[in-house]
């Protein structure tokens, strides 16, 4: 019944792959990401960061009132 909550690792080799696995593994993980996000497809190099910006950031706006009567069309009313 002792053996049911016994150590998965037994020897120091053991113990020494699963210290060098833990923190290497998930660290070349991470680089291997880093390279495969880098090497994406990339539209314009060129492109300067306003170039890139300028259609999210450009704001066109107008007036929003209705247009003002000209002073021609108010005697033609009458």
């Amino acid at each position: 019944m002792s053996e049911a909550h016994g150590s998965i690792i037994k020897t120091p080799k053991q113990l020494i792959i699963t210290v060098f696995a833990t923190f290497f593994v998930p660290l070349i993980i991470i680089l291997l990401l880093l390279v495969y996000v880098n090497n994406g497809k990339r539209t314009d190099a060129a492109a300067s960061a306003e170039q890139l910006i300028k259609p999210v950031a450009q704001l066109n706006y107008q007036d929003a009132s209705p247009p003002a009567a000209s002073k021609e069309a108010a005697p033609a009313a009458k």
